[in-house]
């Protein structure tokens, strides 16, 4: 098996027209290394970007936020932590497994791996987040994560390319703030049962003047609520009712979407959800 490790983004499309149907391509190999084992894979090229200092960094300016396909849950949790209307990401990279798999595992390993249960992909459908690819004539484009994402374990990548970053335009999500909530089997390294994130922004006299809301791990790709964020603008986070309401919107989206054998179970835990996510949220005002 060769080990292609390139240095520049000319090296990566050069290294991406040598690859097969049978070659693989990995960041932090967190899934690879499962899937290798459990199924038996022998690729015969892995191509490995870590060498490449572009793809490690992390970048928000004041039109944009761009993560390099090697910024790591660690850094994504850290550096976001701080952004009130990027805080969502910071909220989902910082419960990925462990501390060891947070260390190695990115944010554009778990968006290309497209697992229904992917902690990264509510929040990027969020923020309408757009994966930037590089083609093997060394020329990019923008695909929009839900043009991207395809399925469970499918995604629109084709031979001869590579994601290199995602991002997400800052402009219309300033001065919101945002939260992202789970429920797993346990409470730590635990996959995605159901997952919702959040961004509002609040007006000055306290309502609600924009939301946007996200639902993962229910369907095969995340779904937007748009009866949800229309209903919570011009009211107010404290107030009870609008709670109760989007609830039975976020209830009644899980039922029409999720697969029978989970819809009980996902539909009930959607109220103690959406508590915890109005709760994070107020806290956050």
């Amino acid at each position: 098996m060769r080990c292609l490790t390139p240095g520049t983004l000319a090296e990566l499309a050069d290294a991406l027209s040598q690859l097969t149907e049978k070659s693989k391509m990995i960041a932090g190999g967190t899934d690879y290394v499962i899937r290798a084992r459990r199924d038996g894979l022998e690729p015969d090229a892995l191509l490995y970007p870590g060498r490449i200092p572009l793809l490690h960094e992390l970048c928000l300016g004041e039109r944009e936020l761009r993560v390099g396909a090697m910024v790591t849950m660690r850094e994504l949790a850290e550096e976001l932590d701080a952004v009130p209307e990027f805080r969502a990401f910071a909220d989902a990279a910082c419960d990925v497994g462990s501390p060891q798999i947070r260390n190695k595992a990115t944010m554009v390993g778990n968006l290309c791996n497209a697992s229904p249960a992917g902690d990264m992909l509510p929040v990027s459908w969020l923020y309408d987040a757009k994966m930037e690819l590089l083609c093997v004539n060394g020329s990019t484009r923008l695909v929009p994560i839900s043009e991207f994402i395809l399925g469970p374990q499918k995604n629109a990548l084709e031979p001869g390319q590579a994601v290199i970053s995602v991002v997400m335009d800052r402009r219309p999500v300033e001065g919101c703030i945002s939260a992202f909530k789970k429920i797993g089997s346990r409470e730590r390294v635990s996959i995605s049962r159901e997952g919702i994130a959040a961004s509002v922004c609040v007006g000055k006299d306290g309502a609600i003047a924009q939301a946007r809301l996200a639902l993962g791990a229910v369907a095969s790709t995340p779904l937007r609520i748009p009866e949800a964020e229309a209903m919570m603008e011009g009211r107010r986070l404290e107030d009870e009712e609008l709670m109760a309401d989007v609830t039975g919107v976020v209830q009644r989206t899980i039922h029409d979407n999720c697969r029978p054998a989970n819809r009980q179970y996902k539909t009930e835990a959607a109220r103690g959800l959406t508590a915890d996510l109005f709760t994070l949220l107020k806290e956050r005002m």
